[in-house]
């Protein structure tokens, strides 16, 4: 389960001291890499400590944030969106010349993710093609690269035609499109390194048909090795339930799960941002994703589970800490953490999660035993996973209130029947302020262990 769990996160994480907090939470994370803050000026490649560029800026300390991940055992899909101002314009699409409706209209920026790919992953590079000042590649810290972030959004003007994006997204893939040259000497994720993994751009929207546009405009080539997408369960209003019935993770996203199937069948799919806000403000006003901070931390727990039974192979709440814990904008108060006025103080999201990465960490997913299983008017969940040492099963339950939007103080009755008598059995209750949870003795009967469960998540332990 820790190479399923992830968090959204930047460099802020280092250089504002809660990175190694958030490992407690997450052994992935989903790094917001900005290209104006590494390459401000074109040829000044900034990811070392001492590079400045002619505006005489050296911040931020990337590699230093990377090795300190590893070292933590955290691993970084880096996530490279946004663009810098020398490439000319103030719109979202990345080309640096044309109307972008041709591969090398984004040759910058193939050229920035080509380098990035030089310096973490796991190929030594000739130095002379190497624009870093201290020349360093194969450094084997990275496999996974995100070539943009949502590049099917719908409030933008100017759109970015799904077409246009297929030619960037061939060209970042392996360099179709493009030829290297003197002053573009690597070019394409795979050319650089065949060991790392293209992860294709998020997708803000549920539907299939951008993604069919970008197959239908790759001559026949699967120009990506993941395919992710954003999800908040939201009607832009309010926030909902991860499991509500008209909002919720199965009904919005089975149909793509399904297009997935029949079009690229063994594709991985992970969702890389999901999640909900937690201020409101004296007036009651709030984000279209509010929900309160018990409330998080349950959905947030829940969300990994159900995303898993989907099918999904990871998953990515957003954002590990606020952007700004006292701002009604959406997505500004959906970490972890406050922000760093409040001294990146934790919420019950992080205890809980905490929790969860310590019981489940190591544990490998078996089974769901109840799904939405009918209990009067509430529904149960029940997850299996078990340890390699095989004799220790753990269990992930709990219940809500059929076609509600949001949690209630739902509770139910559940008799779990394991089929064997467990030597011993307790149950983790995930708690604020303790990273260990409270711990409860199991009512066990012969082979039944006899529940009462809540919205928020247990995890009982049985050893057979």
């Amino acid at each position: 389960m820790s190479d399923f769990m992830g968090a959204n996160t930047n460099v802020a994480s280092y250089d504002q001291d809660y990175l190694e907090d958030l490992s407690k939470c997450v052994k992935w994370i989903r790094e917001y890499h900005n290209w104006a803050h590494y390459e401000s000026t074109n040829d000044y490649f900034k990811w070392d400590d001492f590079t400045q560029d002619q505006k005489g800026n050296n911040w931020p300390h990337h590699t230093k944030f990377i090795e300190k991940c590893n070292e933590l055992g955290v691993n970084v899909l880096i996530d490279v969106l946004d663009l810098p101002e020398w490439i000319g314009k103030e719109d979202h699409i990345p080309n640096s010349s044309g109307d972008g409706s041709k591969a090398t209209d984004y040759l910058e920026r193939i050229e920035f993710v080509s380098q990035l790919v030089a310096r973490y992953g796991s190929q030594k590079i000739d130095s002379s093609f190497l624009k870093t000042a201290d020349k360093l590649s194969g450094l084997n810290y990275i496999t996974y690269y995100e070539d943009d972030n949502e590049p099917d959004y719908w409030w933008w003007e100017t759109k970015w035609p799904a077409e246009h994006y297929a030619k960037y997204c061939n060209a970042v893939h392996d360099g179709t499109g493009v030829q290297t040259n003197s002053k573009h000497p690597l070019l394409g994720i795979k050319t650089v390194d065949p060991n790392a993994k293209h992860v294709l751009a998020g997708l803000a929207k549920k539907d299939t048909v951008y993604l069919q546009k970008i197959l239908d405009s790759s001559n026949g080539k699967v120009p990506f090795d993941v395919v992710n997408i954003h999800m908040y369960c939201t009607d832009d209003t309010n926030g909902y339930s991860p499991e509500n019935e008209k909002y919720g993770f199965e009904k919005k996203l089975t149909p793509l799960l399904n297009w997935r199937d029949r079009t690229i069948p063994g594709m991985p799919f992970w969702m890389t941002e999901f999640g909900w806000d937690t201020y409101i403000d004296q007036n009651k006003q709030h984000s279209c994703t509010y929900i309160d901070f018990e409330q998080q931390a349950n959905y947030l727990l829940r969300s990994y589970f159900i995303l898993l039974k989907m099918g999904f192979e990871k998953a990515f709440m957003y954002m590990a800490s606020d952007h700004n814990s006292h701002d009604t904008i959406k997505y500004a108060s959906s970490g972890y953490f406050f922000d760093n006025r409040l001294a990146q103080k934790r919420k019950p999201s992080f205890y809980y999660q905490v929790l969860a990465q310590n019981i489940l960490g190591s544990s490998i997913f078996k089974k769901v035993i109840s799904f939405a299983e009918i209990s009067g008017t509430n529904e149960n969940y029940c997850f299996e996973f078990e340890n390699s040492n095989k004799s220790e099963k753990i269990y992930v339950l709990w219940t809500r209130e059929t076609n509600s939007s949001n949690d209630t103080g739902a509770t139910s009755a559940y008799q779990l029947d394991l089929g064997f008598k467990p030597t011993s059995a307790y149950s983790v209750l995930p708690k604020d302020k303790h990273e260990n949870g409270e711990k409860i003795d199991a009512d066990i009967n012969g082979k039944t262990i006899n529940l009462k469960l809540t919205e928020t998540p247990q995890f009982l332990i049985i050893y057979h």
